[in-house]
């Protein structure tokens, strides 16, 4: 697409969704941070969806994906006639889509601190009355090197600056869902004109304190205090002790648009589920156990929370990581890589690792470890090793970068029941023919 089509094509989207929202008098819950974005808008959206009809954005968080989504309209190839078949749709949407919605909640992708791609123009699409961010790390840092002049620092305020936006651009009506323990958004609270909502696992005077986690392979615990009382949260799934951050927030949100606690509290134990490719536990062949988490893998504080559980819950059982590279790091990249090598080293029993980022940064630290360890360019090259490999009762962690890499094949590979298959991520013809050109 050229500059100038790119243009008209960005400006119809906008003005095309500001409208659908307007015209159905939708309340937008912006969700933000440097990862866990996905989970934690959908965990709002089953704590509201119980008591209101409500939108999601599933995933779809940039300046294309948010109104494409908004308007209820699926992209195809992207190509120059796929874009007009898009904005012949944008005007038959807004003539004849009604479908109304109390509450939408949208997700904001941040890649890079000028337009489209920063949250400033994510904020002239969507207005949202309700704002959360997760946490602030660095994320495609290769499009903020320009601008921070190859500065790690400057990279890190400048994505910090981005992200916080949202928070303060929530009007003093509206109502700030903020995380008091990540020191980049605590440090933007004076900018904050909204009603604000905190939460802390280290400040008992936050609005939601976390007093307590406990999770095993099968089960996730924690203790939630609020306003007095004490909260048990207990679901059948085993997560990283980051969740109960996301747990505290969504419930953060849901008290700010009036439900209680104690309601919010029971729909999130009666209908708790994570998308696809997060957090996912299968059974694998041979008596293994997956732990699929291949949706993404952009960030390093996600991969290092897994790396941990993954060395606490799985007991004696053989602890094995498949990783792949982290994505849209630049500069960043050789130093994110060697901190997960390293912690590598500490965590696991064995390391298959597929990318040429994790080949040319984490290989070297590994052969330099006593971890036993193999090393591929690619999926389709370490296929045969991961089968001959695995060995019964496994605990086996699948986490990656989504592009050209796609490692929810080396899941589907294992699976003792394949028709668990459908329950993997990125579904349908668009991501299968993705996966066929990375063969």
């Amino acid at each position: 697409m050229n500059k100038f089509f790119g243009k008209i094509i960005f400006w119809i989207l906008k003005k095309s969704a500001k409208i659908q929202l307007k015209k159905n008098n939708t309340t937008v819950i912006g969700v933000g941070g440097s990862s866990g974005k996905t989970s934690l808008a959908g965990i709002i959206g089953i704590l509201l969806s119980e008591k209101y009809n409500v939108g999601n954005s599933y995933g779809k968080n940039s300046h294309t994906g948010i109104p494409l989504s908004v308007l209820g309209i699926d992209p195809g190839n992207y190509s120059f006639f796929d874009w007009l078949r898009i904005l012949i749709e944008c005007k038959i949407k807004l003539l004849t889509s009604w479908q109304k919605f109390d509450f939408y909640i949208a997700e904001m992708g941040i890649d890079g601190p000028k337009e489209p791609n920063n949250m400033g123009y994510l904020l002239k699409i969507i207005t949202p009355s309700v704002g959360v961010l997760t946490n602030i790390s660095y994320e495609h840092s290769e499009y903020f090197e320009a601008e921070a002049k190859g500065s790690e620092k400057k990279i890190l305020e400048l994505t910090a600056k981005e992200e916080n936006l949202l928070l303060s651009s929530i009007p003093q009506k509206g109502y700030a869902i903020v995380n008091l323990d990540d020191a980049l958004i605590k440090d933007n609270m004076d900018k904050i004109k909204a009603n604000v909502v905190s939460v802390s696992k280290k400040d008992k005077n936050a609005d939601i304190f976390i007093k307590k986690i406990d999770s095993d392979l099968h089960t996730f615990n924690t203790q939630l205090l609020i306003s007095g009382k004490i909260y048990q949260i207990n679901l059948k799934n085993p997560l990283p002790e980051h969740y109960a951050y996301s747990f505290a927030l969504a419930v953060g949100v849901a008290k700010s648009v009036g439900i209680a606690d104690d309601e919010a509290i029971l729909t999130l134990e009666k209908n708790f589920a994570l998308p696809p490719g997060r957090m996912t536990i299968f059974k694998g062949i041979r008596e293994t156990t997956i732990i699929d988490s291949s949706y993404n893998n952009a960030t390093l504080r996600p991969i290092i929370d897994l790396l941990d559980f993954l060395k606490e819950k799985s007991g004696i059982r053989r602890k094995v990581a498949i990783l792949g590279d982290m994505r849209e790091l630049g500069i960043l990249s050789e130093k994110m890589h060697q901190t997960v090598a390293r912690k590598l080293s500490e965590t696991v029993d064995f390391a298959i690792l597929i990318g040429p980022l994790m080949l040319k940064y984490a290989q070297p630290i590994l052969k330099k470890s006593k971890l036993k360890f193999a090393a591929f360019k690619d999926f389709s090259s370490s296929k045969q090793y991961i089968i001959d490999n695995i060995k019964k009762g496994d605990v086996i962690l699948v986490k990656s970068s989504q592009n050209t890499l796609f490692l929810e094949r080396a899941v589907e590979m294992l699976l003792d029941d394949k028709k668990n298959v459908k329950k993997l991520c990125r579904r349908g013809q668009f991501w299968d023919k993705k996966r066929q050109l990375s063969l």
